[in-house]
C-alpha cells in the first residue's frame, strides 16, 4: 500500500473530519500531491485527473453546469461565492495564458492560468468539485456543484475532459524567500509620489510598482498622506458592520498566486467563530483568520483621468503579503459612495488617535 495512503488513512483515524488540505499539511505533501496518490486507491473521494492542457475548454464547459460554488482563498482568507460560471475569456500575451470573467455580483474572477498546472475531479459524498493546483501542488481555484447544478452535464465534462494520461505528478517544492526592499532616495520617492498622483487607472498601479521597483507594501509605507494611511488599531467586525449598518455595496478582493475573486454586494449575517470571522449570506460566504491579518492601510489612488479617487482598504499578511482588499462598489466613471468615503475616514481618524 502506498505510504502516503497508509499515513492518510491513520490521520483520518484521530480525526475523521480534517479537511484535505489541512491533512496535507500534516503529512508534509501539498494538496495536489495527496489527491494524486488516491488515483488508485481513494480514502475520501473519487479522484479523476483532468487533462490541464484542455484548462480553457474545462472553464468554459463549467457555465453549463448552472448554478456552482466558486472558492479562491489564500493562507488567511477563504472566498465563495454561488452563481452561474459565465463570461469566461481566455486570452494570451506574451506566451502567458490568462483568463477573465466580469461578472459584478456574481462569479467575478482574475485568473492567471499560466500558473496553473494540474487539475482534479473531485467526487465525495458530499459534493463534486473542480480544484485546480500551481507547480507547488496548492490550490489556485475550486469549483463546487449545488443542489441546483445540472449533473447530467457534470457526467459529461467529466468524460470529455479526464486525462488519458499515465504521466506522474511533478510539483516544486515551494521555498520561501527573503524580500529584498530597494531603497529609494529622495529624489526617486518624490517622483513615486508624483506618478501616483497623476495615475488615470487604478489598474496602471502594478506597473507604477514595477517602474520603481518597489513591493507593493513597502510603496503604502513610504508614499504617506494624502494616498496611504496604516491603521494603527483596526477591528474588521467594526469595519463589516458599518458596511452592513449602512447598507454598502462593498468589492471584496481575495487573492492567490494562480487566482483573484471578487465579490460585490452587501453583506449581512457576520458571525465570529473561534479564530475566523465570517460573512454568512446565501450567495457569499467569506472566512477570515482574523488574527494572522497583520497590517491595514487605507489606500487612495486617482482614476478616471484623475478627476476621482478611489479608497480601498488592504490587509497584509505577516509575510507582507496582501490577503485582502475592500473597496466601495461604484460604477465606472462614478465616485464611491459618501458611506463608503466616512467609513474610511473614521477608520484613519481611529488610526491616527490610536498612533
Amino acid at each position: 500500500m502506498n505510504q502516503l495512503i497508509q499515513d492518510y488513512k491513520t490521520l483520518l483515524v484521530g480525526e475523521p473530519r480534517l479537511r484535505p488540505v489541512d491533512a496535507a499539511m500534516q503529512l508534509g505533501v501539498s494538496e495536489a500531491e495527496l489527491l494524486y496518490a488516491q488515483l488508485d486507491e481513494p480514502v475520501t473521494a473519487s479522484i479523476t485527473r483532468l487533462d490541464e492542457a484542455q484548462l480553457p475548454e474545462i472553464l468554459k464547459s463549467l457555465k453549463k453546469l448552472g448554478k456552482v460554488m466558486a472558492l479562491t482563498r489564500n493562507g488567511s482568507v477563504v472566498n465563495e461565492i454561488k452563481g452561474v460560471y459565465e463570461k469566461l475569456y481566455v486570452s494570451e500575451n506574451n506566451g502567458k495564458l490568462s483568463g477573465i470573467a466580469i461578472n459584478p455580483g456574481g462569479i467575478d474572477l482574475r485568473l492567471f492560468l499560466y500558473r496553473w498546472q494540474s487539475a482534479f475531479l473531485v467526487e465525495t459524498e458530499r459534493h463534486t468539485s473542480f480544484q485546480f493546483f500551481d507547480k507547488h501542488g496548492c490550490a489556485v481555484h475550486k469549483v463546487y456543484t449545488t443542489a441546483d447544478s445540472d449533473f447530467n452535464e457534470l457526467v459529461n465534462i467529466k468524460a470529455r475532459y479526464q486525462s488519458t494520461s499515465s504521466r506522474p505528478l511533478t510539483v516544486v517544492p515551494f521555498e520561501s524567500a527573503e524580500v529584498e526592499l530597494t531603497s529609494p532616495s529622495t529624489s526617486q520617492l518624490d517622483n513615486f509620489r508624483t506618478q501616483w498622483g497623476e495615475l488615470e487607472d487604478v489598474h496602471h498601479f502594478p506597473k507604477l510598482l514595477a517602474l520603481h521597483q518597489l513591493e507593493r507594501l513597502q510603496a503604502l509605507e513610504l508614499v504617506g498622506s494624502p494616498w496611504s494611511f496604516e491603521l494603527q488599531n483596526f477591528a474588521l467586525e467594526d469595519i463589516f458592520q458599518q458596511a452592513k449598518t449602512f447598507k454598502q455595496e462593498i468589492m471584496v478582493f481575495v487573492g492567490n498566486q494562480g487566482a483573484v475573486q471578487i465579490f460585490s454586494g452587501k453583506v449581512d449575517n457576520l458571525k465570529q467563530v473561534g479564530s475566523w470571522y465570517n460573512v454568512l449570506d446565501p450567495d457569499f460566504n467569506l472566512h477570515i483568520k482574523a488574527d494572522e491579518l497583520t497590517r491595514a492601510f487605507v489606500v487612495r489612488k486617482p482614476t478616471d483621468n484623475g478627476d476621482t479617487v478611489v479608497t480601498s482598504i488592504e490587509f497584509f499578511d505577516a509575510n507582507r503579503e496582501t490577503v485582502l482588499t475592500l473597496f466601495g462598489r461604484r460604477i465606472e466613471g462614478k465616485k464611491q459612495t459618501n458611506e463608503w468615503q466616512a467609513l474610511c475616514e473614521r477608520l484613519i481618524h481611529k488610526g491616527q488617535v490610536a498612533a
